[in-house]
């Protein structure tokens, strides 16, 4: 994968970290409520796009044994998603280096 397609896929888990912070310094009531929770919605079908490509990229990757690919695929779906995502983008998964010939 290349910085800028890692960039990409970290915003969604970016911004659901930082609104999940942001609504616990915050009081949220009426109309702000549901701004706030429809706001974290959409936030959530992002990175949920983004889950499913990084996985379907993780288990086309021929380098890494099928424990390995289960091990982090259970990791991103059920432990802390947002956070495990941008651990596995930025220090698992390899930068595929540009080859010229």
């Amino acid at each position: 994968m290349n910085k800028s397609l890692k960039i990409l896929l970290s915003i969604p888990s970016i911004l659901i970290i930082i609104a999940v912070i942001y609504s616990f310094f915050t009081d949220l009531e009426g109309e702000q409520y549901f701004l706030y929770f429809n706001t974290l919605i959409v936030f959530q079908i992002i990175y949920l796009l983004t889950l499913i490509y990084i996985v379907v990229q993780l288990w086309k990757d021929e380098r890494k044994t099928k424990n390995t690919k289960w091990t982090w695929t259970l990791l991103m779906i059920f432990f802390v998603q947002p956070i495990t995502t941008l651990v596995y983008l930025w220090a698992v998964e390899p930068e595929r280096k540009k080859t010229t010939s």
